[in-house]
C-alpha cells in the first residue's frame, strides 16, 4: 500500500482550496474570494517569518504551515461564529486523501487554535502550550490584515456605508486607531513578528496623514 504524504498533493490540496473559497466572499461587502486570497497571503507571511528567524524544518514542517493557512478561515462567514472549529471539522472531507492522518491531524489543531492567542504569558510558556506552527499561523493571520490591505478593506467597507474620506481620516485623530494598534499588538507571539506589524501600522499612520493634508488643500 502506498503511504499518501502531503508534499506529493500540494497542488491537488491548493486546488481544492480555489475550490473551494475562490468564488466566495466572507462577509457581504468584502471582494470575492478574500478569505482565498488571504490564506495564500497568509501562508507566505507564514514561511517568510519561519525562514527569516531561522526555525528548521524539523521544528515546522513547512507543507503543514502552508495547508493550515489555505484553509484556516474555509469556515469564517457571518454565519459562523465557531470557524475555527468548523473548519477543522470540515478538513477531512476536503483533503483526507491527500495526506497521511498524523499530517490532517497536525493541520486540523493548528486551524482549531488559530484564533486562541495567548496574550497574557511570554514566548517560553507559549510555546508550552502551542507549537511554532501554530505561533507562526497566528502573527501571519495578523498580519495580513493590516498594512496595505487595512486600508483597502477599509474603503470598501466605508463606499458600502456611503461613507466619506472624511469618516476614514477621522479614526486617526480620535484616537480609535491607536487603541486598535495596541490591543493587536499585545497579540503577537515573536518578537520579529511585532517588528513588522509596527512597520505596517506606521505606514497606516503615515497614509492617513497624507490623506489629511491633501482633504485640507495640500499635494504633499
Amino acid at each position: 500500500m502506498n503511504h499518501v504524504t502531503l508534499s506529493d498533493h500540494m497542488d491537488e490540496i491548493l486546488a481544492v482550496a480555489a475550490s473551494e473559497l475562490k468564488e466566495k466572499s466572507s462577509h457581504t461587502w468584502k471582494e470575492p474570494g478574500n478569505k482565498y486570497y488571504h490564506g495564500i497571503r497568509t501562508a507566505k507571511l507564514a514561511l517568510r517569518l519561519k525562514n527569516d528567524m531561522h526555525l528548521a524544518d524539523d521544528a515546522v514542517n513547512p507543507d503543514i504551515l502552508t495547508v493550515a493557512a489555505w484553509f484556516h478561515d474555509v469556515c469564517n462567514s457571518e454565519n459562523e461564529p465557531h470557524h475555527e472549529e468548523a473548519g477543522a471539522a470540515l478538513l477531512p472531507s476536503l483533503i483526507g486523501s491527500f495526506c497521511a492522518p498524523e499530517e490532517l491531524s497536525q493541520i486540523q489543531e493548528i486551524i482549531r487554535v488559530h484564533d486562541t492567542r495567548l496574550a497574557d504569558i511570554d514566548l517560553p510558556k507559549r510555546l508550552e502550550t502551542y507549537s511554532h506552527a501554530v505561533l507562526l499561523l497566528q502573527d501571519a493571520d495578523l498580519l495580513d490584515h493590516v498594512g496595505t490591505y487595512d486600508i483597502w478593506i477599509s474603503f470598501s467597507d466605508l463606499v458600502q456605508q456611503h461613507k466619506s474620506p472624511s469618516d476614514y481620516v477621522e479614526v486617526f485623530q480620535n484616537g480609535r486607531f491607536d487603541q486598535f494598534a495596541e490591543r493587536w499588538r499585545i497579540r503577537f507571539n515573536y518578537p520579529y513578528a511585532r517588528e513588522i506589524y509596527n512597520e505596517k501600522i506606521e505606514y497606516e499612520i503615515a497614509f492617513a496623514r497624507r490623506m489629511m493634508r491633501e482633504l485640507d488643500g495640500e499635494y504633499c
